[in-house]
């Protein structure tokens, strides 16, 4: 079986390109896209991420009221290009429970909700990183706890990728191209394709992400997700913009 992903943006902005790359590209900026995913060809309906839309962005924190943030679409318009409603989605992955890729999961009211056991915990009590985490957005959802690798249907499987975040989780996805992960942590192409030469790079050619809780935990992720799949899709690349299908 395979299958196709089709990414929705739902805004981006111009972000610090720091956020992305560890100890490297203070000053330089990039787009930042909040992306939900939509897996075409399961059984189910199945989206990947449920983003965040831009006034969400704007509310979420005082300091965030001045960013100059695009709007693309709201998170309906983008389930509705593909063929279905928030109601009408039967699986949602959460890759990790940071605010801009679950704003929306409450709005899939009848989803089963996967989401790592060890992200929800520390999610629970994220101190010293609090500002990125805020339960109201999941409680009383269908959380379904996770533990480890997990296959949700033939061709479609998480991958535990801790660092970023404590239980971050990617997506194997099998397509006519090989296997594709969603990668499951906030970085952009450059973290897995970095150039020749970069000083940051590891000896595996991964540079981290720019926000990490466990660099080591990262960097092994990393090489893990390299390793199981042929292809990796960021979670906030630029050039997700212009990709329509990935198949």
């Amino acid at each position: 079986m395979s299958f196709e992903i089709v990414p929705l943006t739902l805004c981006y902005y111009q972000a610090e390109k720091g956020y992305m790359t560890y100890m490297a590209g203070y000053g330089q900026s990039i787009i930042r896209p909040f992306v939900v995913w939509f897996i075409r060809g399961a059984s189910k309906n199945i989206i990947v991420d449920s983003g965040i839309e831009t006034q969400d962005y704007l509310a979420y924190h005082p300091g965030f009221k001045d960013l100059e943030l695009t709007h693309v679409q709201s998170f309906e318009q983008a389930l509705a290009s593909v063929g279905i409603t928030p109601e009408q989605v039967d699986v949602l992955v959460q890759t990790h429970l940071h605010f801009d890729h679950c704003h929306n999961l409450k709005r899939c009211v009848n989803a089963e909700v996967l989401v790592q056991k060890a992200e929800y915990e520390f999610a629970m009590d994220p101190a010293p990183f609090a500002g990125i985490y805020r339960p109201e957005l999941w409680e009383g959802a269908n959380l379904r706890l996770i533990e480890g690798e997990y296959e949700i249907e033939p061709g479609l499987t998480l991958l535990p990728v801790p660092g970023h975040a404590a239980g971050g989780q990617a997506v194997l996805v099998e397509t006519k191209s090989g296997i594709v992960a969603i990668a499951g942590m906030c970085t952009s192409q450059e973290n897995f394709y970095p150039e020749a030469g970069h000083p940051m790079v590891g000896d595996e050619n991964t540079l981290l992400p720019g926000i990490i809780l466990n660099a080591r935990d990262a960097y092994e992720s990393m090489k893990r997700l390299r390793s199981r799949c042929d292809r990796i899709l960021a979670l906030h690349d630029p050039d997700i913009l212009q990709q329509k299908i990935i198949s």
